[in-house]
């Protein structure tokens, strides 16, 4: 055997697994509201996600900060940061960290709730004055600030967790959605929104001290068009902030399928939100993998049925016959 020239192939061998071993390591962010958090039945979640995690390190910051990550957990429903997760996993093919804080129907703006909750439902407001009298929502001392709950927890999960490991970590961006629980006041929302997107990346600057998370990449969908919830106030506050603000990413979920609720994403629309968020990551360089193949689920079946149209009872009677619009993915009869 030629010692002589394997000896270059060794070097750079050695050299490409010291570089590798030097990687900080992956951190993705999910917040938001009950479709952040996930309302699909685990009955109609695909077949992959059975086969779990290899390299998933999951924190569920809302409920308990003690910094600590741990296995996933699956339950009754699935969110599309699941399958966004489960992708990662494949794709970076070695440990990453998933930080989650979620709460179904929260807002960004103060006051929207019924009169028996809006003394205790917590909200993302980031209003600094607002912030300096509240503090971080959880299930131990409640605390009305959802933004407190994400930032005071990712500083717990540095302080006891990424920050104590040995190549250091990367924070890659935050993923979104919400909207919905906003639609009764949405003229607040472009500020609201806005300054809780700088806040939080703030916060985060402040603990990383990396100058590239002061314009941390911030990735939201927007609210399903046939959603009983959706209001275009709303999504025009939410696209008028991604023009203005840097690394602040839209994507278009106006036609995602939804449950018979009319408010969350079935499964077919969580697992399509999941692949579309993916995409986005690979889109903008922040995971090296290609993208997957996403195809739109919404069901057209129901608009291309025949229709079938019964006359008055009695002669000299009338029939008026409505027939809502919307899209293919649903009939929205609540708001035509």
């Amino acid at each position: 055997m030629n010692f002589r020239r394997l000896l270059p192939l060794f070097i750079l061998a050695m050299g490409f697994l010291t570089v590798s071993s030097q990687t900080p390591v992956s951190v993705f962010i999910t917040a938001g509201q009950s479709n952040a958090e996930g309302r699909a039945s685990s009955t109609e979640k695909p077949e992959y996600l059975n086969k779990g995690y290899r390299h998933l390190k999951y924190a569920f910051v809302r409920s308990a900060q003690d910094g600590k990550f741990g296995k996933y957990q699956p339950g009754e429903t699935f969110a599309f940061c699941d399958v966004t997760n489960y992708l990662l996993d494949k794709a970076l093919n070695k440990d990453f960290y998933s930080i989650k804080c979620t709460y179904g129907g929260t807002s960004i703006t103060p006051g929207q709730y019924n009169d028996d909750e809006a003394a205790w439902k917590p909200v993302w407001y980031a209003d600094s004055i607002w912030l300096a009298g509240n503090k971080a929502h959880n299930s131990i001392d409640g605390g009305l600030s959802l933004t407190l709950s994400l930032t005071d927890g990712f500083v717990k999960c540095v302080e006891e967790t990424l920050g104590r490991l040995r190549n250091g970590y990367d924070v890659k961006a935050i993923m979104w959605h919400q909207g919905e629980s906003d639609r009764k006041n949405p003229d607040e929302y472009y500020r609201n929104f806005r300054d809780m997107i700088t806040f939080m990346r703030e916060q985060i600057y402040a603990v990383t001290g990396k100058e590239k998370d002061r314009t941390l990449p911030f990735i939201f969908g927007t609210v399903p068009h046939a959603s009983l919830q959706y209001n275009p106030v709303i999504e025009a506050a939410q696209l008028r902030v991604a023009k203005e603000l840097p690394d602040v990413y839209p994507i278009d979920l106006r036609d995602v399928p939804l449950k018979e609720d009319l408010l969350h994403f079935n499964g077919a629309g969580t697992e399509y939100v999941g692949k579309l968020m993916f995409n986005k990551l690979v889109e903008l360089g922040l995971v090296e993998a290609a993208p997957v193949t996403v195809d739109n689920p919404a069901d057209c079946s129901r608009v291309s049925q025949p229709l079938m149209l019964s006359g008055p009872s009695k002669p000299g009677r009338k029939t008026i016959s409505i027939c809502p619009g919307e899209d293919c993915g649903h009939l929205a009869m609540e708001k035509q």
